[in-house]
């Protein structure tokens, strides 16, 4: 037994040497360089992506367009979408068959043709071709390079060429300058201005243009050549790739390759690419050539290599006979193992790094250069590093306390009590006075201090999937069924939905300070200490299956979910940290399988899958990977996409975007198609558009390249684009194009001046019509008066005057027989006299119904006239007052008033025993009036309150004229003062035509009246 303890102790110290000083003394597996896979995104297009095959040459042009030249004609590619171009810019290339490009700094391509030879330059919506007449080799164009001095230098098959800058005519340099007519296959111009051809058969040099070409070495039948970053020469043939010099050195050596390939390129970081066949191999620099150095390969699509590019964004381009290959740099690097994970727990290690264990059985320190050292050769399903630097690991058996204070760094295990045994450890925290939280899955949670395992009751039934704990010894737990409780001084508190806990599942808790931030499966809060707020991200991001929550020095949160990683910057979070309200929303930055990122965020064990190490490094563990990011030094892409108008589609036609583009006649629907020409995350690409005359503000299509219209009117637009690359750098010009929708004929101003004259014209004619059908009318309805006036006038004549004519016959036979001198004579003549008198007033009633008058001109004349014969009758002086400018009123209205003052004339006249009576008749802007006043005896005061007196309908008739004018009868008496009738008829109902005064006029008016 005691050599079994001498032993075991003996193995625990060996394995805490490995912990404490695991350089020394752990002897741990040599370093891993990242390969490429680990470093790059590797994307891959080929015929199945309609992409195309055999791509012989690269070029980028100023504008941004990635230019191909393919055995099946020249390609255009913006990132998302290829281009067969048999024009540029509407010039028709010389031939489909290309074999090489090359993009002039200051703007404009130019294209070398493979069978038949040629050479075209576009240039500013222009082309010039040039062949053999321009003193171009024959055979096919190989390459093409810019020297120093401006001339563009070109190899053929037929020889080399230079074209002096402005020229426009090829030079052929042969024999004059050293070399032999053989075919030409590249031109490189060294730092010291050296140049470089390499021929058929050989290389040549020369230090200056001045002087002639002499064999380089070594001599071979070099096909390409490449310089690298310290301003050496390399040269590669069909298998081996040497180091040139510019002449044999002393001892003529013989000539050994440095590398093997069939093709090297040098990036902008000074890396050597080399080409083997279908592989890629990428050197950190030509001289590493030792055999101890592990290759970074990578296969490509299936294609020999034959072309690279890197473009302005970084983006290594690699041309293939089967496709076309992209390699853009990750931002999230994988940990470099030559073994995969198998669900890893991770946790910090001291002083950077982190340390992993999984499934298979080894915890291993880790860092960004790959295996530090190990420690335990156990499973490992949590892993846990407390505040004293302790680390906790736990599995299905046991749980191994690793370095600390405790046991003088001595690893301990500490086996799971009976009733936990066979279940693995789901999380641990930190409890006081030395003790662990242990989190058991099924079992629950237990307290291990001192050796003993307590278990703690009073929690919900399932086991806790994440513990948190605080300086003061409180502890948080999350559960299953969107619960947490908190457990401080043996008093435990529950949250649920009613304190504002949303996030289902919980998956992750995480202490910031004073601050408990909850990841769950449906999104992440925080505890304000009441209540959750829930966190969204803009546009409806609710940060699903967050298992991992950290943050930076600088304030930065980092939450790792189903859907990657998520970055909120501390200039979006403090303020939302301040907004007392349920949720908030704030802009986040997204990092995923574009970014390196391999897998997602683990949704049971282990956890959490974020943490942040001690130098800062965030690290990341998905289910076979472990990635990690320097938050403090991410990369960004600080070249602005360019945009452009791509075209306009009306229905199945297609209009390029030219200057002055008019569209047809009756568009009313359009689809206008843009692009932005950004080659590293081309899917991130934002745009934002605007047609002005229809958009009041920017449009956001998110990654949508086309915009849609309908309902367009005729007329010009302009449609106005910009776009946004990866990292939110904007481009700092708008994408323009102006166009025209012409009118149809129904749509010009002359059509619609025509058919407002035409309108016009109708509403004249209807309005005539309508004049003439209301005169008809009117003169319809005055025929039926008269009419009407006329039957009346013949039955008065005919049946009432006849009458009255027949009675006074007979009282005049009565008359004849009576006594001269006697007293009944006398009052028979009495009776005659008045029996004339009804006669007299029954004709005149008679004319007037058959007489129409004019009363709406004539008022005054025939209140006059009467006034004056009843004058002559009656024993009373009349006077006649008019006020205001006389005017037409309507035949009815007129008529109305003329009776009514009639009859008011000859209540006074006759029964009001007056001395004076006055009739005024005033015509005012907005009415007119009509009153009769008189001085007599007055009304009596039974007839004022009924109206009228048995058997008389004078003053029921003057108010029902009254009430066809729209108003009513005003009527004033007083015993022995006098009596005023008096009746204001509104101008709309009175005057055949509005009435007007002027101001001054109306004024004058009302005060006269």
């Amino acid at each position: 037994m005691n050599l079994v303890r001498a032993m075991s102790l003996l193995y625990a110290a060996l394995l805490c040497g490995c912990l404490l000083c695991p350089a020394a003394s752990a002897q741990p597996s040599p370093s891993v360089p990242p390969r490429l896979q680990e470093q790059f995104t590797h994307t891959g297009w080929s015929a199945l992506d309609n992409g195309p095959t055999d791509v012989l040459g690269i070029a980028q042009t100023s504008d941004g367009w990635l230019w191909l030249a393919a055995g099946t004609g020249l390609y255009r590619f913006d990132g998302k979408r290829f281009e067969r171009m048999d024009s540029v810019d509407g010039n028709t290339l010389l031939s489909s068959n290309v074999r090489t490009l090359y993009a002039s700094p200051e703007g404009g391509l130019w294209v070398g043709y493979r069978m038949g030879g040629g050479l075209s330059h576009f240039y500013n919506g222009r082309a010039r071709h040039y062949g053999a007449g321009e003193g171009l080799p024959g055979g096919a164009i190989n390459s093409m390079v810019r020297a120093p001095d401006g001339t563009l230098w070109l190899t053929a098959r037929d020889g080399l060429a230079r074209l002096a800058g402005g020229g426009g005519r090829f030079e052929i340099v042969g024999a004059e300058a050293g070399l032999p007519q053989r075919r030409a296959r590249q031109v490189l111009f060294d730092r010291t201005g050296r140049q470089w051809v390499a021929m058929q058969g050989g290389v040549y040099s020369r230090p200056d243009g001045d002087e002639p070409f002499q064999p380089a070495w070594p001599r071979r039948d070099i096909s390409a050549l490449a310089l690298a970053p310290d301003g050496t020469v390399w040269g590669s043939d069909a298998d081996k790739i040497y180091r040139m010099l510019p002449q044999a050195p002393a001892g003529q050596q013989p000539a050994r390759p440095a590398l093997h390939g069939n093709g090297m390129h040098f990036d902008r970081d000074g890396n050597m690419w080399l080409f083997r066949g279908g592989d890629v191999e990428r050197r950190p620099n030509p001289t590493a050539a030792s055999g101890h150095d592990a290759p970074q390969l990578l296969e490509l699509g299936g294609g020999l290599a034959q072309s690279f590019l890197q473009d302005r964004e970084g983006n290594v381009w690699i041309g293939t006979s089967a496709g076309l290959d992209r390699f853009r740099r990750n931002r999230l690097l994988t940990l470099p193992l030559h073994a995969q994970f198998n669900y890893p727990a991770i946790a910090p290690a001291p002083g950077g790094g982190i340390w992993a264990g999984d499934r298979v059985g080894m915890l291993r320190a880790l860092g960004p250069d790959g295996v530090r050292g190990s420690v335990l050769d156990d499973q490992a399903s949590a892993l846990y590093r407390d505040p004293h630097g302790v680390l906790w690991a736990g599995n299905a058996n046991a749980v191994w306390r690793v370095g600390g204070r405790a046991g003088a760094g001595v690893p301990t295990r500490y086996p799971l009590p009976p009733q936990a045994q066979s279940y693995e450890v789901q999380a641990m925290s930190a409890a006081p006075d030395g003790g662990l939280w242990v989190s058991v899955v099924r079992a629950g949670l237990y307290l291990l201090k001192d050796g003993q395992w307590r278990h703690q009751g009073g929690l919900p039934g399932e086991f806790p999937t994440s513990l948190a704990g605080e300086a003061d010894g409180t502890l948080w737990a999350g559960y299953i069924r969107n619960r947490i409780t908190r457990i401080r001084s043996r008093q435990i508190t529950h949250y649920g939905t009613e304190q504002g806990l949303e996030v289902g599942i919980v998956l992750a808790l995480y202490r910031d300070g004073e601050r408990l931030w909850v990841g769950g499966e449906r999104g992440v809060a925080w505890f304000d200490g009441g209540r959750f707020v829930t966190l969204h991200g803009r546009q409806g991001e609710a940060f699903r299956g967050v298992s991992g929550i950290a943050r930076t020095a600088l304030g930065d949160l980092w939450l790792f979910g189903t859907e990657g990683l998520s970055r909120i910057g501390a200039d979006q979070l403090e303020p939302a940290l301040r907004r007392p309200q349920p949720s908030v929303e704030v802009d986040y930055e997204r990092f995923d399988a574009h970014d390196g990122l391999l897998g997602a965020a683990s949704q049971l064990r282990p956890m959490p899958s974020l943490v942040m190490a001690d130098d800062g490094l965030l690290w990341m563990a998905s289910a076979n990977r472990i990635n990690w990011i320097d938050p403090s030094r991410i990369s960004r892409n600080p070249v602005p996409p360019q945009v452009l108008v791509q075209g306009v589609a009306v229905g199945e036609q297609r209009y390029s975007p030219l200057p002055g583009l008019e569209l047809p006649k009756s568009t009313s629907g359009l689809r206008l198609d843009f692009t932005a020409l950004n080659l590293s995350m081309p899917e991130r690409v934002r745009f934002r558009y605007r047609l002005d005359g229809v958009d009041l503000d920017w449009q956001d299509p998110g990654a949508r390249r086309q915009a849609f219209y309908t309902n367009l009117a005729p007329g010009s637009y302009r449609f106005r684009v910009v776009a946004a690359n990866e990292d939110g750098v904007w481009s700092p010009r708008e994408a323009e194009l102006a166009f025209v929708i012409p009118p149809t004929f129904v749509q010009t101003l002359w059509f619609k001046l025509l058919c407002a004259l035409g309108a016009v014209a109708a509403l004249g004619l209807l309005y005539r019509w309508r004049l003439r059908e209301v005169t008809r009318q009117l003169r319809q309805r005055i025929e039926e008066r008269a009419d009407e006036r006329e039957r009346i006038a013949r039955a008065l004549h005919d049946t009432f005057l006849q009458s009255v004519q027949g009675l006074m016959l007979r009282m005049h036979t009565l008359l004849v027989r009576l006594p001269p001198d006697g007293e009944a004579r006398a009052l028979v003549e009495k009776i005659l006299d008045q029996s004339d008198q009804v006669l007299a007033e029954g004709r005149n009633q008679v004319n007037g119904l058959r007489n129409v008058n004019q009363y709406q001109h004539d008022l005054q004349r025939l209140f006059g006239e009467l006034g004056q014969q009843l004058r002559e009758q009656h024993a009373a002086s009349f006077v006649l007052i008019v006020t205001g400018q006389p005017a037409a009123l309507k035949d009815d209205a007129g008529e109305h008033l003329y009776h009514i003052g009639r009859e008011a004339l000859l209540n006074a006249f006759r029964h009001a025993s007056a001395g004076r009576i006055e009739l005024e008749l005033g015509y005012g802007a907005d009415h007119v009036t009509l009153q009769v006043r008189d001085n007599g005896n007055g009304i009596a005061d039974t007839i004022m309150a009924d109206g009228s007196r048995p058997g008389h309908w004078g003053l029921t008739g003057m108010r029902e004229r009254a009430a066809k004018l729209g108003t009513t009868l005003e009527l004033w008496s007083r015993p022995s003062l006098g009596t005023a009738v008096r009746i204001t008829a509104s101008a709309a109902a009175a005057y055949a035509v509005q009435h007007k005064l002027s101001p001054l006029r109306r004024w004058l008016t009302r005060e006269a009246a």
